[in-house]
């Protein structure tokens, strides 16, 4: 006859392999034999996660005599999974919308396909791609920081010296190369104490081992092992106390990462599905870009920061012209902010699928990765409908986070299996796909998750999601249209070409002996103004297709989940439509660039690009201009082009209220931004210079 901790061993290994029936087994098995107060206790935190899981009300009769239990944390524990089994059980009792979307993340989300019973190794990987990456990403980021101090010294003095009694600042002449070297070694050094402290607003809590084991003694296990086989030190866990799932690790060394992850995560993931997140997490730290990432952060925070804080305390000003100087400084943060993230871009991308891998190998468990990742999906989106705008964490901390909001936006429609592979097949089969993800803070979903399900099918394991199918090669026409969609961009190239050909005259004329054209050689400002003016022909060629007019009268609703499974589906390929909802987002000065506009429809959240740039003035100053920011919480008809890239997204022509209506203007920024590209290119080439 087994033991009773072989038993409890063999039932806690099934409860984290998803085999909840074997695991019942074992562990009610284990139950029924006398045991120490602790293993009893472990048993019965096992039976009702398993009994959970499979819909069995004993769950909460276990819930019940743990609640008598004398350690304050198995209470805390036990209480909030016996409310989740009463509301999930007893549907008949009227529950809040915010129970509902407990309701809804306590169920199973897809499916629970099997995972490895012995771990097997997967090919090695070379690892020098990424080393690489991480340093390029770092000199880009030097680079970048450089250039734009130099300009911000070289526009302030220019001010200053055309001001009338100032003076410029000397220090401001001379080069700040040095002090940006040092200034991002110290940042560096101390950036895990730093983003502590920050992070400290939001609440960060210790978490320890022992707590962590209640939610996923797998985890607990995964973390101690892989810690002592590294010799590293104990991990640094911390918690921070919010319902979105996330997790997210920083650090320069391995000995101080920290390893962070929110309530809603431990709440919302199955056990082996949190294990799998925090293997994710162990690999940015064994492959050190935890290092430049931890960096990257440091430095976006402070004009982040500086955006959110002087957004709040703007919109309790009540003097207008105050108000208006806030804006600009928050909103002038803001873009900062989004500059300097650029350079991590593709390091954050490419390091998530590194990581994938390594969670998969020291798991086991590709499609225990595969539903944690869906599960996060669907509760930032349930955050963001709970919030009714997207947190300001949510967009701060996006360069560490496993998935990215605009991407959680694009799979809030989805509810079953077939439904999240209709969505990321685009993902997957998109011959452009890549192209379009270029700025994009993390790989898409889609092609993430299929090279996921072709680890599992080299173990021989039936993948979470069918995404491995045939698809059949896309049509002339198709490649056509992904040359109008870039026409902007071949425009740039194509006026490379023909300033590189202006010199060949040039020399030519040289040859010749003709002065006439023999000028042209060597002339960068012919190249340097060719360059705009491509992309302003570009822009024009593009925008008729890119913006087909609207017939109102014959306007109808596009049925977003078949426009969302056409895998052939690009950006210009657009479809107006008509789209009745709740308008969510940034209340005032902090949505000055329309940066969080997000409709509530009846089956999904979507993002809107409303055009603010060009009324921004008359936005602060005219009570009707300003409408659309009044709007934040209420019914609205909109309509516009619904477009799918790498996301979702509806670029808005019109919006109405009972009250209210207004327009934005995406065709006329657009023929402005290509008129003032021409004439900044004929600009250089007659004046010789750029600027």
């Amino acid at each position: 006859m087994a033991s009773p901790n072989s038993s409890v061993v063999a039932g806690l290994t099934a409860l984290n392999q998803g085999d909840y029936r074997q695991a019942i087994a074992q562990l009610e098995a284990a139950y029924q034999t006398p045991s120490d107060p602790t293993t009893l206790v472990k048993v019965q935190m096992g039976l009702v996660i398993a009994y959970k899981s499979v819909g069995d009300e004993r769950a909460i009769a276990l819930c019940e005599t743990l609640i008598q239990h004398r350690d304050p944390q198995i209470q805390a524990w036990a209480l909030r999974h016996y409310k989740e089994l009463k509301r999930s059980i007893e549907p008949s009792k009227p529950i809040t919308e915010a129970q509902q979307n407990t309701v809804q993340l306590s169920k199973p989300l897809i499916g629970h396909a099997k995972r490895l019973k012995k771990l097997q190794r997967l090919p090695k990987i070379n690892l020098l791609p990424l080393w690489l990456l991480q340093a390029g990403c770092a000199i880009a980021f030097f680079w970048l920081i450089c250039e734009l101090l130099r300009l911000f010294m070289r526009v302030t003095n220019d001010l200053l010296v055309n001001l009338p009694y100032l003076e410029p600042i000397q220090l401001f002449y001379r080069d700040p190369t040095q002090f940006v070297l040092v200034t991002l070694l110290l940042l560096f050094g101390f950036s895990p104490w730093l983003l502590d402290g920050l992070l400290r607003f939001d609440n960060l809590q210790p978490l320890s081992l022992d707590t962590l084991a209640t939610y996923s003694p797998e985890a607990r296990q995964l973390l101690e092992r892989y810690y002592q086989r590294q010799n590293w030190r104990s991990p640094q866990l911390k918690l921070l106390p919010i319902s979105v799932p996330l997790a997210f690790t920083y650090g320069n060394l391995p000995r101080n990462a920290r390893l962070v992850v929110t309530q809603g995560l431990l709440e919302q993931l199955a056990a082996n599905e949190i294990a799998t997140i925090y293997a994710t997490q162990l690999g940015h730290i064994t492959h050190k870009d935890v290092a430049v990432m931890s960096l990257v952060m440091v430095v976006t925070q402070l004009p982040y920061v500086v955006y959110s804080q002087i957004s709040r305390w703007g919109n309790k000003i009540p003097y207008s012209y105050l108000q208006f100087i806030a804006g600009v400084i928050a909103n002038f943060a803001y873009v900062v902010w989004y500059l300097l993230c650029i350079p991590a871009i593709w390091l954050s991308q490419v390091r998530i699928y590194y990581s994938d891998r390594l969670a998969t190998e020291i798991t086991g468990n590709p499609n225990g990765l595969t539903r944690a990742l869906l599960k996060i999906a669907r509760g930032i989106s349930t955050d963001i409908r709970q919030q009714q705008s997207t947190s300001w964490l949510l967009e701060s901390w996006q360069l560490l986070i496993p998935l990215n909001r605009t991407q959680a936006l694009t799979l809030s429609g989805c509810q079953t299996t077939s439904d999240f592979e209709s969505v990321l097949a685009w993902d997957c089969y998109n011959p452009y796909r890549y192209w379009f993800n270029l700025l994009q803070t993390h790989p898409l979903v889609g092609d993430r998750l299929q090279r996921l399900a072709r680890i599992a099918q080299s173990w021989r394991l039936e993948p979470e999601l069918a995404l491995l199918k045939n698809h059949i090669t896309p049509s002339t026409s198709f490649r056509s249209t992904f040359f109008l969609q870039i026409a902007p961009f071949l425009g740039i190239i194509l006026g490379f070409m023909f300033g590189c050909l202006t010199w060949l005259m040039g020399g030519v004329g040289i040859w010749l002996r003709a002065p006439q054209i023999a000028w042209m050689y060597g002339d960068w400002s012919l190249i340097l103004g060719s360059l705009p003016i491509g992309f302003s022909i570009g822009t024009f060629i593009r925008l008729n297709a890119f913006f087909p007019d609207i017939k109102v009268s014959s306007l109808a609703s596009v049925e977003l989940g078949e426009f969302l499974a056409n895998t052939n589906t690009l950006p210009l390929d657009s479809k107006p439509t008509r789209i009745h909802g709740k308008l969510l987002g940034r209340y005032g000065i902090s949505n000055w660039l329309a940066q969080d506009l997000i409709l509530q429809s009846n089956t999904r959240l979507i993002r809107l690009h409303h055009q603010a740039l060009l009324t921004l003035l008359p936005r602060f100053f005219n009570n009707q201009a300003r409408a659309i920011e009044k709007m934040i919480g209420q019914d609205i008809a909109t309509t516009g082009w619904c477009r799918r890239g790498a996301t979702l997204w509806l670029d808005l022509d019109t919006w109405r209220t009972p009250s209210s209506a207004g327009r934005s203007e995406h065709q006329i920024l657009s023929a402005v931004l290509a008129c003032a590209a021409a004439i900044w290119g004929t600009y250089i080439i007659l004046r010789g210079e750029p600027f």
